[in-house]
């Protein structure tokens, strides 16, 4: 797991709250299954895999299988719960959306290392390039690809 910041423990309920509610306006019921997925994915921290959900349930006594866990996760991405990210990776890697700001990723290609950066003046940018083309935006995914600094170290670059 890629860590940053966690939310509070006074925060969760809050956030589970706000969740479910997203939930049910999608019509999806809140199954005591997807309220132990949503839980595991407040305690994990920043961006996380399949199988690193599946792991933090089993670390807190819940028996959800990885294919559970796998079923689940389209449709809490599609009520807006957690968002894919880190798309150039082989492996799908995801973020919880509620109590973490908007933000873009840079992402080191030789060894995996993801840091998460916000500039207005990028949003700023493609606000305008939508209006340019006449589209309406509805949210972006900007992922900058290169060597981290500890991996260019090495190499004189």
């Amino acid at each position: 797991m890629v860590k940053s910041g966690r939310p509070t423990a006074r925060d969760i309920p809050a956030g589970k709250a706000a969740l479910a509610a997203s939930l049910r306006s999608a019509g999806v019921r809140l199954t005591s299954v997807r309220d132990k997925i949503m839980s595991a994915i407040f305690i994990c921290d920043g961006h996380f895999r399949a199988e690193d959900l599946a792991a933090t349930l089993r670390r807190i006594g819940h028996r959800v299988s990885l294919v559970t866990v796998y079923r689940n996760l389209p449709l809490l991405e599609r009520v807006g719960a957690i968002r894919r990210t880190c798309l150039t990776r082989d492996v799908a890697w995801y973020e919880r959306v509620w109590g973490h700001e908007h933000h873009d990723h840079l992402i080191c290609v030789r060894c995996g290392k993801v840091v998460e950066f916000e500039y207005r003046a990028i949003d700023v940018l493609q606000d305008l390039a939508a209006a340019e083309h006449g589209f309406r935006l509805t949210g972006h995914h900007l992922e900058l690809l290169g060597f981290c600094p500890e991996c260019r170290s090495g190499d004189g670059g």
